[in-house]
């Protein structure tokens, strides 16, 4: 078997070992575990739900040989991957995250559906420098705002993504609007007790239209598609053939 192929296969293990060397600013990922709670209903409850537009640009590749793989960066409590593999059961669907609580909430949301085609594995952007070629369709929700090193996790997730591979990017406008989760979760700590969290909500970073613009055109895509509403900003990237 040829070493890229076992890297794509090594997508679809289980592992609950702790990433190395987190990229999230500040390593806020101890707080989302600690209020992984407060964080999923968030996900199911207040933040935009843009799975139509991730299942209508996801429709053209499910005829791929062979099972088209997709992978949610920063997945959460999984609530794109649980709902794609549902939708789509010809597909395989792999979600990643530092956080062990949300990965634990989005397994527990899999068997509650019976789905077998939902896999999560603990891990974080960077690391998908090393599988190469390993999926064909990326999702990547609300990620970059909270990473130190958004720019080489967006070439990681290039060089993940197979020929003719597509990357969907949703991410806020808003810069107060991203920052109330967060900031629910720093009041939720000071009342336990456990002090101010400091600098760890420091690089909360939303992105306007032309940093976006310009953070998106870093890599050499054969064709981006931009748009926005009220809300999100997003794109949808394909990689050349």
């Amino acid at each position: 078997m040829r070493s890229d192929q076992k890297k794509e296969g090594a997508l679809h293990a289980k592992d609950d070992n702790p990433p190395r060397n987190d990229n999230r600013a500040g390593s806020p990922e101890s707080v989302f575990d600690r209020y992984s709670w407060f964080y999923a209903l968030c996900r199911e409850r207040l933040f935009a739900d843009h799975t139509e537009d991730i299942a209508g640009a996801v429709a053209p590749l499910l005829d791929r040989p062979p099972r088209p793989v997709l992978l949610e960066v920063g997945c959460g409590p999984g609530f794109y991957s649980s709902r794609l593999a549902q939708r789509f059961p010809q597909i395989d669907v792999v979600g990643i995250d530092p956080s062990a609580r949300l990965l634990a909430h989005a397994r527990r949301k899999a068997r509650r559906n019976h789905l077998r085609n939902c896999r999560f594995l603990r891990a974080r952007a960077l690391q998908l420098v090393n599988f190469p070629n390993a999926a064909d369709f990326i999702v990547a929700s609300r990620l970059f705002l909270i990473l130190a090193n958004r720019r080489s996790a967006l070439e990681a997730i290039y060089v993940s993504l197979k020929p003719s591979g597509l990357l969907f990017i949703a991410e806020p406008l808003s810069p107060l609007r991203a920052a109330v989760p967060l900031a629910c979760m720093r009041i939720l700590q000071v009342f336990a007790g456990a002090g101010n969290l400091g600098e760890e909500f420091a690089a909360c970073n939303v992105l306007n239209r032309s940093q976006f613009a310009d953070f998106v055109a870093s890599q050499p895509w054969k064709h981006v598609r931009s748009w926005s509403d009220q809300r999100y900003q997003y794109a949808l990237c394909e990689k050349a053939a």
